[in-house]
């Protein structure tokens, strides 16, 4: 069954990236029209009615942390947006926390509820990029930075019937966690939109009869066990498939996402509400061999946005740590294929 199904994943994108062709050049300068489009489909994301770990702006997060190699060797200290290490040299690097957690699934740092998202409180870091093709295509994508990953209960014994015969650990903590989705217009409509969900997601296509998003592909998850929970032994990268909505709606034209309690993937199917719109901060796509400057130099750091990992004894059995190593930046997501240029 998974081979099958891997096999149609397969098969989808590749048809999906055929159809959508090469790479052509984006253009500089933004327009009036393509910045009201950005702002006018940016997400409205519910956050669990009991999440604690809140998101934050870049700038609430760095000066609390130093830049590591993975010797623990600090190479940066005093970290701010303009003057973090970018580029090349950071690629073999991670962010440490200043102050030591208690444990490797603990979260006794006060910087880890990130801040309050009321009235624009937290910025919704948004990189935009247009193509001069055929369809005037647009890809923006929405990003959301939050301090703190809360993982979930495993079972490290023998899962029996629904329950775990033996010791269960909190995995899959990390510190630092970028979220986002993405969308791409056509001629200035909507097109497809991605929901990112850590290292997974699912596609979907605008239905224009329905005015919603309807399901395309999903992509499966490697799992250090079986989903279902049942009797067998946990086997590592196990794959399953998640259970994705057949739909994503919308508040007028706004994408409406729910974020996962702690962990914060984005899935399309409430508590509080993050209008996002309220504080966009619009990037420009640069090439990878283009850096940004002043205020949005941090985009430019390649490293892992997070502390390195510990508490893996469990991980030959479950496929995690107690707390995984941090994630990789912005500039390293890339949702859709390069839109076929003009003939």
């Amino acid at each position: 069954m998974y081979k099958k199904t891997e096999d149609v994943w397969k098969w989808r994108l590749y048809a999906f990236v055929t159809i959508c062709g090469l790479m052509s050049t984006p253009t500089a300068a933004i327009t009036p029209e393509v910045e009201q489009l950005i702002r006018a489909w940016s997400p409205l994301v519910w956050l669990h009615s009991e999440e604690k770990f809140l998101p934050s702006s870049v700038e609430f997060f760095l000066p609390e942390v130093t830049v590591q190699d993975n010797q623990g060797v600090i190479i940066q200290d005093y970290v701010t947006p303009e003057n973090l290490i970018g580029g090349e040299a950071s690629t073999a690097l991670h962010m440490q926390t200043r102050e030591p957690l208690d444990c490797p699934s603990c979260y006794n740092l006060d910087m880890f509820f990130g801040q309050p998202i009321e009235n624009g409180g937290v910025p919704t870091y948004t990189i935009y990029r247009e193509y001069d093709d055929a369809f005037n295509t647009l890809d923006v994508s929405y990003f959301a930075f939050y301090p703190y990953n809360r993982g979930k209960d495993a079972c490290v014994g023998v899962p029996i019937n629904g329950s775990c015969a033996g010791a269960e650990k909190n995995l899959g903590n990390h510190v630092g966690d970028w979220e986002h989705n993405a969308l791409r217009f056509r001629n200035g409509q909507p097109y497809m939109i991605h929901l990112n969900v850590h290292s997974f997601g699912a596609y979907y296509e605008w239905n224009e009869t329905t005015q919603n998003f309807h399901f395309f592909v999903g992509e499966e998850v490697r799992s250090a066990g079986n989903p279902d929970y049942d009797d067998s032994l946990y086997e590592k990268d196990a794959r399953y498939e998640p259970q994705y909505p057949p739909t994503v709606e919308l508040m007028g034209t706004h994408p409406v996402v729910y974020s996962a309690n702690g962990s914060h993937g984005l899935w399309g199917s409430p508590g509080t509400a993050w209008t996002t719109w309220d504080n966009l901060i619009l990037i420009p796509w640069l090439p990878s061999n283009v850096s940004y400057e002043g205020n949005l130099n941090w985009l430019n750091f390649l490293g892992d946005w997070g502390n390195s990992a510990e508490g893996c004894e469990y991980e030959i059995v479950t496929g995690e740590c107690e707390l995984g190593s941090g994630p990789s930046g912005p500039r390293s997501k890339v949702d859709f294929p390069d839109p076929q240029p003009k003939s």
